[in-house]
């Protein structure tokens, strides 16, 4: 056996900061685009919270579509909403069991963007467009906290790049079935076991609502149903993502 030489020699020991701190700002969000939603061309606003106390999510990033020129509850009344929820069954306007409640999260989003209180990203000075990208990077990104990924197609993709903890789901897919991209990091949304079998033959993962004890083999059901664990510690739902799971979701919202 060859003799092996061990030397020691001078190496920096980098130390995590512990008392480090996440940057502070003084507004709860930023927003990320004002333009035409890519599901009919009316003008919405993507938007980034930057903090969440919602029990089944947990603390991500949360990010939401919202109509500009109408109230959440009034863009539902007057089926403004396609501009953001598309023709989504579960939406309100079309009498589903969405669990998004407009008068909550949606209502407190665009009343504090109506007020000025999420400044547009690129606008900030360039000290706080560098901490609030920081942040964006830091921790899991959830698309769709209200409206549906596909109402910002490149905001969507862009979050993606930055950050590999992306989750979302979309009911928008079948005019996208094809597309790679969009499959990588975001989940088809599926209400029926046709649909379920349609979204695989196209490569998507799934997530499935139901109001039936039936699962297909290579589904589990959601682990905030079954073990109480929030989506920031969960992350599966993260469409095809190498780090994500082969696995698809059901869960019985419609129950």
């Amino acid at each position: 056996m060859s003799e092996q030489n061990y030397t020691l020699s001078a190496r920096e020991f980098p130390v995590v900061d512990k008392k480090a701190k996440p940057p502070k700002f003084n507004f709860p969000g930023v927003t990320l685009r004002i333009g035409p939603s890519d599901l009919t061309g009316d003008t919405i606003a993507t938007v980034a919270v930057f903090n969440s106390t919602n029990g089944k999510t947990g603390n991500v990033i949360q990010i939401y579509y919202i109509v500009v020129e109408h109230h959440p509850i009034d863009a539902s009344k007057n089926l403004a909403d396609i501009a953001v929820c598309g023709n989504c069954p579960l939406k309100p306007s079309n009498n589903g069991k969405c669990y998004v409640r407009l008068g909550h999260g949606p209502h407190s989003v665009w009343t504090t963007f109506q007020n000025g209180r999420y400044p547009e990203l690129d606008k900030l000075p360039k000290s706080q467009r560098k901490a609030a990208m920081r942040l964006l990077k830091s921790k899991p990104i959830r698309l769709g906290a209200h409206g549906d990924p596909l109402a910002d197609i490149e905001t969507s993709r862009y979050l993606a790049t930055i950050n590999d903890d992306v989750l979302g789901y979309t009911h928008q897919w079948k005019p996208w079935r094809h597309d790679d991209n969009l499959r990588s990091f975001i989940m088809a949304s599926v209400d029926s076991a046709e649909d379920y079998k349609y979204a695989k033959e196209h490569n998507w993962r799934t997530y499935r609502h139901t109001d039936e004890d039936l699962a297909f083999d290579n589904e589990i059901i959601c682990p905030h149903s079954s073990h109480g664990v929030q989506c920031v510690d969960c992350l599966l739902c993260n469409g095809n993502n190498d780090n994500s799971s082969d696995r698809d979701i059901v869960t019985k919202t419609l129950s």
